[in-house]
């Protein structure tokens, strides 16, 4: 993607004004620019004197100039971007893409000297540089850039296995080198994080794992999902990498063997109506499968007998034959004398993720509503056994789009490998074999990305996305978490 630069300091000039920039940005990525040289002798760049402690989200920022227009009204703006990660027909998964946008940091006036003295704070947003310019008259008659850095937090440090932790993170770039960090727990790959669709900040959820005592959990940067461990030599190096320890402490969290992290409501499209006056409505549009729901409508021709048409979609994207949308019938419904629909309706067996509900009459399509199906845990078989013991996990309601048809599997925060629902129509059975020593061992599902743009490497997107509450493409899917214990 490429930005377009603004009227005042061209962005390799503002690069150079920024003590701890260090990096440029991929061809894609970058503004278009003029010279250094010809900004220099603008009279619009003029440069503001920015000071803080550390280049933070959060952190109080002191601005100063001089020599600009006495009693005048400077507007101070801070250069961003707007975008994320891009959906496009709800299934397609094209990637990320931004555009270069301006937020106000408030209004100020310049005093009878000719002197600014203002301050912000700088906001949530992403990480890198931006400009900060000070306009007058709409004009920029001053300007500097921050570069702003990345913060993370632990919380807990310590807890029985099992124990959810989270690390937030603050100020993740947009651009390729500053937009992805992983975990590694003990060394071992948990997952990635990414904020590209929430400014920069995010809440990476995993777990603690034995057995008890202390575990180091590194977080590198990998804008291709794996830790770049010589990031001393990278051309980032001067990126942060923190490392923490968790303690983990005897005994075991107080959760279910198996269970479903809460799930997010889900988006989806405005009923349909082309009956004249009519009204089509479920009491629920969301849920597992073999959930209960009620189709209401008014309106309606008296007495008719409707079909009802169940929307999904069925192929598979590794057989070369494709996929395609499906309809299946689904019984009638019996129109009241008074127009009224109240009809029970038990969820199909179905991929998870957005299905149509057709009311027809004949061939002619009455109405449509939608509704959403939850992956949800079938069970895991057996709960204990011996190193060796085959164990099965089974799944319903796994999706079928290409950012929501696999869940990538830990084992004691390592990673395992990924399941795909689509060609099973959302029925997911994975097994594997028991390891690790007597005791419990933690097995969790993340959400992943089946596949991104053929442009793009695609080693990230068949990892465990850690941020899945806060930033996963289309559906926010939650996590499935599970516990096994091993024998002597």
């Amino acid at each position: 993607m490429k930005l377009l630069r603004r009227s005042g300091l061209p962005l390799i000039a503002l690069l150079a004004l920024v003590a701890c920039s260090r990096t440029a940005a991929s061809p894609s990525e970058s503004s278009s620019t003029d010279s250094a040289a010809a900004a220099a002798s603008s009279p619009s760049s003029a440069q503001l004197s920015l000071t803080y402690k550390t280049p933070t989200v959060g952190a109080d920022v002191e601005v100063t100039a001089t020599g600009l227009p006495p009693g005048k009204t400077v507007d101070l703006t801070w250069g961003t971007v707007t975008g994320g990660w891009v959906v496009e027909d709800y299934y397609r998964f094209l990637g990320k893409k931004y555009a270069e946008s301006i937020v106000s940091l408030g209004k100020f006036t310049v005093d009878a000297s000719g002197r600014l003295a203002a301050g912000f704070t700088i906001p949530e947003d992403f990480g890198g540089v931006h400009e900060v310019i000070a306009l007058i008259d709409g004009k920029p008659v001053a300007q500097n850039g921050i570069e702003v850095t990345q913060s993370f937090e632990l919380t807990p440090t310590s807890g029985p296995l099992g124990t959810p932790i989270e690390l937030k993170v603050k100020g993740l770039g947009w651009r390729t080198m500053e937009s992805t960090w992983v975990v590694n727990w003990d060394n071992n790959l948990v997952g990635f994080i990414s904020a590209a669709s929430s400014k920069g900040s995010a809440i990476a959820r995993f777990r603690a794992a034995g057995p008890s005592g202390d575990h180091v959990v590194r977080v590198l940067t990998g804008y291709q999902g794996q830790g770049y461990l010589n990031y001393e030599q990278s051309p980032v190096a001067h990126l942060p990498r923190p490392q923490f320890t968790f303690r983990t402490t005897p005994g075991r969290a107080p959760s279910p063997v198996a269970y479903a992290e809460p799930y997010q409501r889900q988006p989806y499209p405005k009923t349909e109506v082309f009956v004249e006056d009519a009204t089509l409505v479920l009491d629920a549009t969301q849920g597992p499968v073999g959930s209960r729901t009620t189709l209401r409508g008014t309106g309606f021709p008296a007495d008719a007998s409707l079909q009802l048409a169940w929307q999904t979609y069925v192929g598979s994207r590794v057989s070369g034959n494709g996929f395609e949308p499906q309809e299946k019938e689904f019984g009638t419904v019996k129109v009241r004398g008074d127009g009224q629909i109240d009809l029970p309706i038990t969820i199909p067996d179905d991929l998870g993720g957005l299905h149509g509900l057709a009311v027809r009459s004949g061939d002619k399509t009455l109405a449509r509503v939608f509704f959403v199906i939850e992956t949800s845990i079938v069970s895991i078989s057996p709960m204990s056994g011996p190193v060796g013991t085959p164990v099965t996990i089974h799944l319903k309601g796994v999706g079928w789009t290409e950012y929501d048809n696999i869940y990538v599997a830990t084992y004691d925060n390592a990673y395992m490998g990924y399941a795909c629902g689509f060609n099973s129509q959302g029925d997911v059975v994975i097994n594997f074999h028991a390891t690790g020593s007597p005791g419990q061992h933690i097995i969790d599902l993340y959400p992943g990305i089946y596949q991104g743009p053929p442009s793009e490497t695609q080693l990230l997107y068949r990892q465990p996305q850690l941020t899945y509450a806060d930033d996963h493409p289309g559906n926010k899917i939650p996590a499935l978490r599970f516990t096994f214990e091993v024998t002597p």
